[in-house]
């Protein structure tokens, strides 16, 4: 019944790790992309309490009239104490009179205290793993394979093919569609463009269907759209919720790309807005990000030259190099991105 499902989906969140993203409001709905470890956050949470219950909405076995029956029970009897319901649907505003209670969906929800939940980055990959590899082995694996809690700790053999189930599994539904929207990453597009790519590919959809279907992903935080920084009606640049999905849906690598949206996802937990321009990749928080994971110190100053820095602080994103170089008496700072996404 669904006692003994809740106890065992609790009883198996003992062992999680801590995520970065706590909870502190009593009635708190999380949300974001698929596989992001949602669920794993509100069971740490859950299991704080003396008596906490989690329903799932999409366990097969639960009838909403089932659960709307047990709802009842625990609004009449008064014993939990921390109520989690999982894959809520967006219209169900049933919820019995217990202060804490957390909702789980991809999408953001005016009723509660929202928390936008994102893969792990780099630091969290790091605390997670149980390896003891080197630094920089995490790191090669973090690119390769992007920062998907339930693949972490999982041999690297299976990784590979357990990311293509856990996508085919996510993505059910106009699967060719989004995955061929995925390949987009670091480009930036106009639905008009999108449509005449399709168009070459033979994929059947109109413009009108791709506006909403890339709404709705932007909504679910599976694809972020990011404006120019100083050029109004600009095609926006895409981003994907996972760095590392290209790696995984294409054999077409292109490895500027994946770097520039690994450290857009590092950006995104500043919680502050993101901008773009045609010479620096990325403008948050008033710093300007440039990537040039392979390029020496004197490329790097040679190609600042020629750059408007708007008066940001310019921070120029490396695989490897840590150094400063001095720009018409400005400092500019080249940082590794594992230094930079560990702050030192």
């Amino acid at each position: 019944m669904l006692e003994d499902s809740s106890n065992i989906r609790l009883k198996a969140a003992s062992s999680f790790y801590p995520r970065r993203f706590g909870i502190s409001s009593l009635r708190t709905h999380i949300f974001g992309a698929p596989k992001c470890g949602k669920t794993s956050i509100a069971l740490h949470y859950a299991n704080n309490f003396k008596n906490p219950f989690y329903i799932d909405f999409n366990d097969f076995r639960n009838s909403l009239d089932l659960i709307k029956q047990a709802l009842l029970k625990i609004s009449m009897e008064k014993k939990v104490d921390c109520l989690v319901l999982d894959n809520i649907p967006h219209n169900f505003n049933i919820f019995p009179n217990i202060e804490n209670i957390i909702t789980i969906n991809e999408y953001s929800n005016s009723n509660f205290n929202t928390k936008e939940i994102l893969m792990l980055n780099f630091e969290e990959f790091i605390g997670f793993d149980k390896s003891n590899q080197s630094i920089n082995h995490l790191f090669n694996n973090f690119l390769k394979y992007g920062g998907m809690p339930s693949l972490i700790n999982l041999k690297e053999h299976r990784i590979e093919q357990a990311k293509i189930d856990l996508l085919n599994l996510s993505f059910k539904e106009n699967q060719n569609i989004i995955f061929s929207l995925f390949l987009f990453q670091g480009q930036c597009v106009s639905i008009n463009q999108i449509y005449q790519s399709f168009k070459k590919k033979y994929i059947k959809i109109s413009k009108d269907s791709i506006y909403s279907l890339i709404k709705d992903l932007q909504n679910r935080r599976i694809l972020y759209l990011v404006p120019s920084f100083n050029i109004q009606n600009s095609p926006k640049k895409l981003f994907c919720f996972d760095f590392s999905i290209r790696n995984i849906i294409s054999y077409e690598k292109n490895f500027l790309a994946t770097f520039e949206n690994m450290l857009f996802i590092e950006l995104l937990s500043l919680n502050k807005p993101i901008f773009y321009d045609k010479k620096i990749n990325l403008i948050c928080n008033n710093i300007g990000y440039i990537i040039a994971p392979f390029k020496s110190k004197e490329m790097i100053k040679y190609m600042l030259n020629n750059i408007d820095f708007f008066g940001l602080e310019i921070i120029v994103v490396t695989l490897e190099l840590n150094d400063e170089v001095v720009i018409n008496g400005k400092v500019i700072i080249i940082k590794s991105f594992i230094n930079l996404a560990l702050r030192e």
